[in-house]
């Protein structure tokens, strides 16, 4: 598979972003298109693929946001990228959730999506890392905040937000051991520092 991306169900896929070889960028998406990926959100702040996607034909919704340490993913961010991908899903679409790398901002918008789904959220965790061993899914808390206020706004049954987020956080701790944690954050800081310029 030349598109960078990962199955976490039949109809969800999380990944990075498409290759700047023009080549290389035209095998993935018609590779995309081969495997019915009919719909694609968009975590990048810093590029935005519409007149792609629109020439493919597929549904693009960027909600470009920031990846940094410290950052809060808006709840709005979460909140629009839910929506589209019920309405893909409603209409028989599968949906690609992505970033630059697929590791924090994409996976992260997959974690919200299998909440939304109605799957815990350390069944969504998992199911993710499974999928996508190099995700980091640094956003997950913020994904399950917004899913805890969208659920409170339909009037939905009031969930103890603090005691999961607790639980998850146990659960990420365990899973993702400090080294692990390190040299993401160092593929992440080299990557950052090639795409500014500066030699790894």
């Amino acid at each position: 598979m030349r598109a960078n991306l990962s199955w976490v169900t039949s109809d969800l896929a999380v990944g990075g972003d498409l290759d700047y070889a023009d080549k290389v960028m035209v095998a993935q998406v018609l590779e995309i298109i081969d495997v019915g990926i009919t719909h694609v959100v968009d975590l990048r702040i810093e590029a935005n693929d519409a007149e792609i996607w629109e020439a493919a034909h597929i549904a693009y919704l960027s909600v470009g946001t920031n990846d940094a340490d410290g950052h809060v993913v808006a709840p709005e961010v979460f909140d629009r990228g839910v929506r589209f991908a019920r309405l893909a899903v409603r209409d028989g679409g599968k949906v690609l959730a992505h970033c630059h790398m697929g590791i924090n901002r994409g996976p992260s918008m997959g974690f919200a999506i299998l909440l939304d789904r109605g799957y815990s959220p350390i069944e969504a965790f998992d199911m993710i890392r499974a999928a996508r061993p190099q995700a980091f899914i640094a956003y997950a808390q913020d994904a399950l905040a917004a899913h805890a206020s969208r659920q409170l706004r339909k009037g939905g049954r009031p969930v103890n937000a603090a005691r999961q987020a607790r639980a998850l956080q146990k659960h990420i701790d365990e899973v993702l051991t400090p080294s692990a944690v390190g040299r993401i954050r160092h593929v992440m800081r080299q990557n950052h520092r090639r795409d500014l310029g500066f030699s790894a």
